[in-house]
């Protein structure tokens, strides 16, 4: 990395954009600096590679993502590898790595205060996401994972005692959301610091998605009982944990699992962790009931590739997976006018078999919604008067459908394999 003193060092001019291609570049240097695999060479390279980069860029790619650098730095203090870093770089690393752990012993603690009150008035939770490193199964990883909130699920039956406890702590309500009888409420402390979802019901309304609907599971009788602190909570099961992740990630946040390094390092460090405890084969024939079977695999591999991690037998196994990342693939390549559609359509070629399915699936997961709300919002005259429009973007989200089947023929083709049609 180019010198630069204390006074100057990491600061970035206002308004300085950075290309596509040098984004890019920092991206492959980064998820190599967090390779999972043994060979730490990869990593030891990468080094040498980024302190050869411009640390204006560097900061500026690690300002554009807050959790890339407590993870970068736990990654390599976890591998003994801190010391091969340039010592300002190192020290700015650091100091990201401890407020992230001073923000995580907030969020824990203010965790520790609602559980405290739950548990007296007998009101049963699970911990999702993040927030679930706190308990003890899960604390191997405390400090690799920034949280920007808590998300925690209750029983429905239990919805209105939860809210009523929060509320009586200082906690003010800021949105509520429903969708086919699920609700999830969003709430603010007295700190403007923890944010609280509380969940009745996995799903996420923007993309109108509901987790059962493409993982199968009794969510609550499958959960795993554990504790933080000394209070009482439960956890997903480990293959829900997995799932929920891949669910939340790439699904229910479009792109975020291929945009977000972060992300998916989580998803592939819970892979790994689980490698043995999971019985994989069971787990895939389960998924493959819904369809999601593919999904899960396809980014398994991604994950393989990008982040080396290391498969357990049955993915590594599963017969399209490899191929399936050529679908992913598409969706980083399609240009900014049809990504979100090629989004869409990537998870239908993942969750259907063959092209008509695919686009009737995209047509569900779009356009027929956006009827619905125009409907409901301003009537149906208004809704008739867009039906142009809409079909317009049903011409696009086949064409993003074709695009992403194209892409993935086009690889099959180059490695030499068939093609699912």
């Amino acid at each position: 990395m180019q010198s630069c003193d204390a006074s100057t060092a990491f600061r970035v001019p206002p308004m300085r954009p950075m290309s596509t291609d040098k984004a890019l570049g920092l991206c492959r240097v980064f998820r190599h600096c967090l390779h999972l695999g043994n060979d730490t060479s990869v990593v030891e390279k990468s080094l040498r590679e980024l302190q050869s980069l411009d640390a204006m860029d560097v900061k500026e790619y690690l300002d554009s993502d807050s959790r890339l650098a407590p993870l970068v730095f736990w990654h390599l203090k976890r591998r003994g590898l801190t010391y091969l870093l340039e010592p300002t770089f190192a020290a700015d690393l650091a100091y990201k790595y401890l407020e992230n752990i001073a923000r995580n012993t907030l969020f824990e603690r203010r965790l520790q205060e609602i559980l405290k009150d739950f548990s007296r008035e007998q009101v049963e939770v699970i911990v999702l996401k993040g927030a679930s490193v706190f308990v003890r199964r899960l604390s191997v990883f405390r400090d690799a994972f920034v949280l920007s909130d808590i998300d925690l699920m209750v029983r429905p039956a239990d919805l209105d005692r939860a809210a009523e406890i929060l509320n009586s702590k200082g906690y003010s309500l800021i949105s509520s959301e429903a969708m086919d009888g699920g609700i999830k409420r969003t709430f603010l402390g007295t700190d403007h610091a923890t944010p609280i979802d509380l969940h009745a019901a996995l799903f996420w309304v923007d993309v109108r998605f509901k987790y059962l609907d493409s993982f199968p599971s009794d969510v609550w009788q499958a959960s795993i009982a554990e504790s933080i602190g000394e209070y009482p909570v439960r956890i997903l099961s480990l293959e829900d944990q997995i799932c929920f992740r891949l669910a939340h990630d790439a699904i229910a946040h479009r792109t975020l699992l291929l945009s977000s390094t972060c992300r998916l390092y989580y998803l592939c460090l819970l892979i790994d962790f689980y490698r043995d405890s999971i019985d994989w084969a069971q787990l895939l024939q389960k998924l493959k009931r819904k369809g999601s079977d593919r999904l899960v695999a396809a980014y398994a591999h991604y994950g393989k590739r990008e982040l080396g991690l290391r498969l357990p037998r049955e993915l590594e196994e599963f017969h399209r997976g490899a191929d399936d990342v050529a679908y992913l693939d598409a969706v980083t390549d399609a240009s900014h006018r049809i990504a979100d559609y090629s989004y869409r359509a990537s998870v239908a070629a993942l969750t259907s078999p063959n092209l008509p399915k695919r686009l009737k699936q995209v047509y569900k997961s779009a356009v027929r919604d956006c009827l619905v709300q125009r409907r409901d919002k301003e009537g149906t005259a208004a809704s008739l008067a867009d039906i142009s429009l809409k079909f317009k973007v049903a011409c696009l989200q086949s064409a993003a459908v074709l695009y992403v089947s194209v892409h993935g023929l086009r690889h099959n083709v180059t490695e030499g394999k068939g093609h699912d049609g």
